[in-house]
């Protein structure tokens, strides 16, 4: 993480005050896994993308925790958080516009909401060491064997995903880098002052 990387993220989250998303131990956790863990991330990032792993990669995934997971997952599929702050609480599928649109085009959106929230769902208890691929980012292109309606909705679903896995590991790793506990005092005063 470059001096640029850490200004970024401590007024990204300076902006995000009060965000009680994350508990404490959750903050800590998402630091201890991902601090100066770019290849960890990138390595999470191919398996929501369905990438093939290598043996390496493999390896470097198996001591992620089922309570790192949790809380990866708390970050993919946040849940309705009745004590979170104003404009926070949201969940998934917040994101469609049920204002501006027809309805007919919002049960599109939400029929393409509905295969990202599932895939992604697939993809943690893959990630759990139980299910399969079922959904395949693949298949989520235009197809003309598809009807018009399904082939919108999974492109759709498949742009959200690419967008949203990357967000959310960004999230990740501005946590992490915003959370680290740094020891060396002439440590802390470079990253004090290059944040």
């Amino acid at each position: 993480m470059n001096n640029s990387e850490k200004k970024k993220a401590k007024k990204a989250l300076k902006q995000m005050q009060d965000y009680v998303r994350y508990t404490e131990d959750e903050l800590s956790l998402i630091s201890n896994t991902f601090t100066d863990r770019d290849d960890l991330l990138m390595i999470l990032r191919k398996f929501f993308l369905q990438g093939e792993l290598t043996e390496d990669e493999k390896i470097l995934l198996k001591p992620v925790t089922l309570e790192a997971i949790d809380v990866i997952q708390k970050c993919f599929i946040p849940e309705i958080n009745t004590n979170a702050p104003l404009y926070l609480g949201k969940d998934l599928w917040a994101r469609i516009d049920m204002t501006s649109k027809l309805w007919e085009d919002s049960v599109l959106d939400m029929k393409s909401e509905e295969i990202v929230i599932d895939y992604l769902k697939e993809q943690f208890d893959r990630l759990r060491g139980r299910g399969e691929i079922r959904i395949k980012l693949s298949d989520l292109i235009y197809n003309e064997r598809k009807t018009d309606k399904e082939a919108y909705c999974d492109l759709k679903a498949r742009n959200k995903l690419l967008n949203h896995i990357d967000e959310c590991l960004k999230e990740l790793r501005m946590l992490s880098i915003a959370n680290a506990k740094v020891e060396d005092s002439e440590k802390i005063k470079m990253m004090d002052s290059n944040i």
